[in-house]
């Protein structure tokens, strides 16, 4: 949310949605959301974006994601850094906007940022979706369409939410880092590894 903050300081949203919006999340942090209100806030928040400069928001994205990204457990750039020896290509993927994602992505150290892309026309987002939304499943077509083919089967995937579940499920190497409740449960039955950190 800090990149909602920080386009409300800027009067470029509505402080008033980025406050709802903003306890969604919490509420989605703590305990997920079901498809349905995941599809509600998705439809929420791309209303927002709408005839928003896309420029503006992603000089905005740029400011705020280093911040977001020193928020981060030094063990994921640990992680990172361990799997960059071993010579393998690490991807974030996320569901927050891709303007966003590709700035953390790069301060965790990260090959490739993958996020949800939001269509722009002529410079403003149109408030529609410009592929699949990054989420649940759609991870594994948002993975696919900007990377191409995988084969995920020695793949490592890190992921803290039962939403997360097609994309670990796909990957040869899953692992749940302070998950929540479904995805203990889903790792506990899989015997997957659990972190917390």
């Amino acid at each position: 949310m800090e990149l909602g903050r920080a386009l409300a300081d800027r009067k470029v949203i509505d402080r008033t949605a980025v406050a709802r919006h903003a306890m969604k999340a919490a509420v989605f942090s703590r305990r997920g959301l079901p498809d349905t209100r995941i599809d509600r806030l998705r439809e929420s928040l791309l209303s927002a974006a709408a005839d928003q400069d896309q420029g503006e928001i992603a000089a905005v994205a740029r400011e705020v994601g280093p911040t977001i990204a020193a928020s981060a457990h030094p063990a994921a750039r640990w992680i990172i850094e361990r799997h960059h020896r071993a010579g393998d290509v690490c991807v974030v993927v996320s569901a927050s906007p891709q303007e966003l994602v590709e700035v953390i992505g790069a301060a965790l150290g990260a090959d490739r940022a993958i996020g949800t892309r939001t269509e722009v026309v002529d410079g403003r987002f149109t408030g529609r979706l410009d592929g699949p939304f990054c989420h649940g499943a759609g991870k594994l077509e948002r993975l696919e369409a900007e990377m191409g083919p995988l084969d995920l089967s020695e793949a490592s995937a890190y992921a803290d939410s039962g939403s997360d579940l097609p994309l670990l499920r796909a990957c040869g190497h899953p692992v749940a880092v302070n998950p929540d409740r479904r995805l203990r449960e889903a790792a506990t039955e899989a015997g997957w590894p659990v972190l917390c950190f």
